[in-house]
């Protein structure tokens, strides 16, 4: 019998002002899973994440959290959900514990020990008791995700949550996070600018541009493929020979031939070009990083 999702986005849109802006995107999150969330600017992940948590509605489609749908059902949905959207909404001028206290006076059945226990968690037992304007960025980083964590939510959704953090409180921010996904099989979606950090961290990923999803695979898989880099004459006619005949999208960059291709095309491709009278000088095949193939995929769009 097959796993529901933890989080299930069918088919949704997004019309504002006459324009579609998300245009019937669909993925789906299973416990443990720990998703990223890619896109260069005005791509759709901040709507999409907003509409996810019910602070903006979809034009159509369904959404459903844990089998609850958030049109029809969105207090059971959301019983469900952790969030960190934009910057954490945190009180400086008292402690830590006492904005956690406060946030949990709203929630039912969230003790003192649930709040400690979130407190260890994210590491900042030592601290907690301090007012929240003497914390350091990573600290109030760390508050944050305890008040998204403090009743055990079952996802945790996170937009770019990494902003300001230095190397030391990046690494910290991450364990925490698979720990989250290992041990209690939390499913986490990531929207971040730090495409190492997503390589580094998700299980999955999914590529956003201009609305639709473009690429959406397990990390490993994605990373099977490589990016070659052809010397080679011609190379409008060579690019458009890769289109029609391999169904590759490649780019000219420095004179150059560029594209990702599976490794197991490769011996044929250059084959063919030798055949069909292209001069082939030189290839230069390299193992492609995820940053490679985001910006192969979005044409070297900057990140949000």
């Amino acid at each position: 019998m097959m796993e529901n999702p933890v989080l299930s986005v069918n088919s949704i849109t997004k019309i504002i002002k006459q324009k579609e802006i998300i245009k019937g995107i669909s993925f789906s999150i299973y416990a443990g899973e720990i998703f990223g969330f890619l896109g260069p600017n005005g791509a759709g992940k901040s709507t999409t994440l907003r509409m996810i948590v019910g602070l903006s509605k979809a034009t159509s489609g369904t959404i459903s959290i844990c089998g609850h749908s958030i049109r029809n059902d969105f207090v059971k949905a959301m019983e469900n959900v952790g969030c960190i959207i934009e910057s954490p909404d945190l009180y400086g001028y008292i402690s830590g514990y006492d904005n956690l206290e406060m946030l949990c006076s709203m929630s039912k059945n969230i003790t003192r020990s649930n709040i400690l226990e979130t407190v260890e968690l994210v590491g900042l037992e030592n601290r907690i008791y301090d007012k929240v304007h003497t914390y350091s960025m990573g600290m109030k980083q760390r508050l944050g995700l305890a008040q998204a964590l403090v009743h055990q939510p079952k996802l945790l959704i996170l937009d770019e949550p990494m902003n300001g953090l230095d190397p030391q409180g990046i690494f910290t921010f991450r364990e925490i996070i698979k720990k989250l996904a290992k041990e209690k099989k939390t499913s986490v979606l990531l929207s971040s600018h730090l495409i190492s950090e997503i390589q580094l961290m998700c299980s999955k990923v999914a590529i956003i541009n201009n609305g639709i999803i473009i690429k959406s695979e397990d990390v490993d898989s994605l990373l099977q493929s490589f990016k070659v880099i052809w010397t080679i004459n011609d190379l409008q006619n060579a690019k458009k020979f890769l289109k029609t005949n391999f169904n590759i999208d490649a780019v000219i960059i420095n004179h150059q031939l560029q594209a990702t291709i599976d490794m197991t095309q490769l011996e044929k491709i250059n084959t063919t070009f030798i055949e069909m009278g292209f001069k082939l000088k030189y290839v230069l095949p390299k193992n492609i990083t995820l940053e490679d193939l985001f910006l192969n995929l979005t044409e070297n769009q900057k990140i949000t």
